[in-house]
């Protein structure tokens, strides 16, 4: 981690002969005395909340906070992470625990707490710049900046690193603020055109077929990619970092309905999204004790979960697995869907009627964390005849089924995660006892053991923040649950859902706005996710019981992003307005980085705008898909996972123009 963030400070000092100049001096005289505590009390979101009594002066985001640190004459440091993110969490527990590196983040910069599912525009741009330095983007990310608003130095956190990262900050620091101090004006000046050849070639151009040293790949080549990282040996995916497993499967689900492929292509694509889902999904991350799923695998190791179940995977979880029985017919995948599906209403729901970005139930390598078990704690909690079973059910072992190599401090030590590991029927053979028997018996132990979770740990961390994309997907599952079952319910519970995202997240001018805290809607402009998410979620709704008002409410939302976000001549979309950025920052959230499991706004748009033309045939949008098609069809050349968006979306208006 040290080499990379040198290299990335080294890239602004390279020039030694540069001459040492001061600071400009006619900088805005103001009053700074208020950056020199932390002002995180009129929090925005849970994680702000938790850090509001940091020692570190956290400011949040804005435009004045750089014109603070420029009358300062300071530099600027971001801390980019998530409030459903356990590594966030532990890190900023280990700065404050840190009185060397609290004094040294206040003595040097300005300091910055950017919640990423407040701002996840800022968290693509952040780890779009780590990508294009050569290193693996994952979050949280450091960010140093000018007082002009240009990055500096970046550096992701990942897991292993998470033991010494505050040694690593002071030493990173005290070296930005050594180079900043020998010749501001330098780093002022190379930060500058650093960062706007960043911004010169983030746009993808259309692909070209004549290419001969980079020529373009199909969807149906790119699919085809992608289905080949299933292993099916292992049960696992090649790749896919912090990517919900559920897009995996849905893309596969969908494109098994193709025409334009082989038959046997089409059923291998079927029964690969029935392998992943039963091997990665319910014998692998769903919760046996409170339900619901977990967000991912962690890095190190594909056996241990991430202790969170994040609304958008709880609901990217839910639209998988309804789209599969559909297609399948298998009731193991609709049961699964249903009990997501429960509890996200019984876990997320707020008290004003949307839903909660998520709950972490643990951080990553605590030692009393309450989703690992050694075996002792399990033969206390259970009769010997429910240890029988618990061991095979969850594949215990007594040395812990956590390999030590996967945890170098030792945390997860002689532990075992509680997840599902056989089938019921599979269960009820080994252990030799009838299907009611067990079924009475597994109600026994995860009533024990929930229990017991809850006494080694009685919070559950709980992001309370709302936004409109999360609230979007999951108003989509509910319709893809209805199109699956029939079940007028699911139907009822989209209309409701979208009905409050229109009632709670747009104004009384119409203006759309990106998140809700506290019951209270936050001077957040939308952003471009929550418009083509929003819209697509309004054309599901449509599609699924037809209804001119809700065809209507998606043409204005897709409407109102091109009006506020997008190049009217080339359909290039803006994630922001950059209203609150020092810079304008133009961020175009084109493909999907797999650690972020962000949305592609591009891949959304282009999509809305082919199925908006179907019923309201328009020039302006077969032009704007056209755009955007070419841009990304180029981008299936980055990696199968950056354009699942498309290729899932691609899929299915193919699926979409059969019927």
């Amino acid at each position: 981690m040290a080499t990379a963030a040198i290299l990335a400070i080294a890239s602004t000092n390279s020039c030694k002969d540069a001459p040492e100049q001061e600071l400009e001096e006619n900088v805005e005289v103001r009053d700074t005395s208020h950056i020199q505590q932390n002002n995180l009390k009129e929090a925005k979101s849970s994680l702000q909340q938790s850090q509001a009594e940091s020692p570190i002066h956290w400011q949040p985001w804005s435009k004045s906070v750089f014109a603070d640190a420029a009358a300062e004459k300071k530099t600027v440091f971001a801390y980019i992470g998530s409030g459903t993110d356990p590594y966030t969490i532990d890190i900023l527990t280990q700065l404050n625990h840190s009185q060397q590196t609290c004094d040294t983040l206040n003595q040097h910069h300005v300091n910055i707490l950017i919640d990423s599912n407040l701002h996840p525009d800022l968290e693509f741009h952040s780890a779009s710049l780590c990508l294009r330095s050569g290193t693996i983007a994952s979050k949280p990310i450091l960010v140093w900046f000018s007082y002009e608003g240009t990055p500096i130095s970046w550096i992701p956190v990942t897991q292993n690193q998470s033991q010494t990262i505050a040694e690593f900050i002071s030493r990173t620091s005290n070296t930005v603020n050594q180079m900043w101090r020998d010749s501001p004006d330098y780093v002022l000046k190379n930060s500058r055109e650093d960062f706007a050849r960043r911004l010169a070639s983030a746009i993808p151009t259309p692909a070209k077929d004549d290419n001969p040293d980079n020529p373009s790949i199909t969807p149906i080549q790119a699919i085809r990619r992608i289905a080949a990282l299933f292993d099916p040996t292992s049960g696992k995916i090649d790749g896919t970092g912090g990517l919900s497993i559920a897009r995996y499967i849905k893309l596969l689900t969908i494109s098994s309905s193709r025409t334009d492929i082989s038959e046997s292509q089409r059923k291998r694509y079927l029964d690969i999204a029935e392998q992943a889902a039963d091997s990665m999904m319910l014998y692998g991350l769903i919760d046996p004790l409170d339900g619901g799923i977990y967000s991912r695998n962690q890095q190190a190791t594909s056996a241990l979960p991430v202790f969170t179940k994040e609304l958008k995977t709880q609901a990217y979880s839910i639209d998988a697995l309804y789209t599969l029985y559909k297609a399948s017919g298998k009731t193991r995948h609709l049961k699964a869907a249903d009990a997501i599906l429960a509890y996200t209403e019984q876990n997320l729901t707020l008290p004003d009627g949307g839903y909660s970005l998520g709950n972490v139930y643990a951080s990553h390598g605590a030692k009393n964390n309450p989703c690992t078990w050694t075996l002792e704690e399990l033969e206390a909690a259970l009769t010997p005849e429910e240890m029988n079973i618990c061991t095979q059910a969850f594949g215990i072992k007594g040395l812990g089924n956590i390999p030590m190599e996967d945890d170098r401090d030792r945390a997860y030590l002689r532990k075992n995660t509680l997840t599902w590991k056989t089938t019921p029927p599979a269960l009820a053979a080994s252990t030799g006892t009838d299907t009611a028997g067990l079924q009475k018996q597994l109600e026994s132990i995860t009533k024990k053991l929930a229990k017991l979770r809850k006494e080694k740990s009685p919070t559950t961390r709980h992001e309370k923040l709302s936004t409109a994309d999360s609230s979007a997907l999951l108003a989509s599952a509910y319709l893809s649950a209805y199109r699956a079952t029939g079940n007028s319910q699911h139907l009822d519970r989209a209309t409701q859902l979208l009905t409050y995202i229109r009632e709670h997240f747009i104004d009384e001018s119409g203006h759309l706005f990106h998140a809700r805290f506290n019951g209270k809607l936050l001077d957040l402009p939308a952003l471009g996710v929550d418009y083509t998410l929003l819209t697509q979620a309004a054309l599901d709704r449509h599609e699924a019981a037809p209804d001119p008002a809700w065809l209507q409410f998606a043409s204005k939302t897709h409407q109102n992003m091109a009006s506020n976000l997008s190049d009217a001549k080339r359909h290039q979309i803006l994630e922001n307005s950059a209203t609150n950025d020092p810079q304008p920052f133009k961020i175009y959230q084109f493909f999907t980085i797999r650690s972020l499991d962000n949305s592609s706004t591009w891949a959304l748009a282009y999509s809305n705008a082919k199925r908006l033309a179907a019923e309201q045939p328009s020039a302006n949008l077969q032009t704007q898909s056209d755009d955007l098609l070419g841009a990304l069809l180029n981008t299936l050349n980055i990696s199968p996972f950056a354009s699942i968006d498309f290729l899932t979306a691609d899929a299915k208006l193919q699926q979409t123009q059969q019927q």
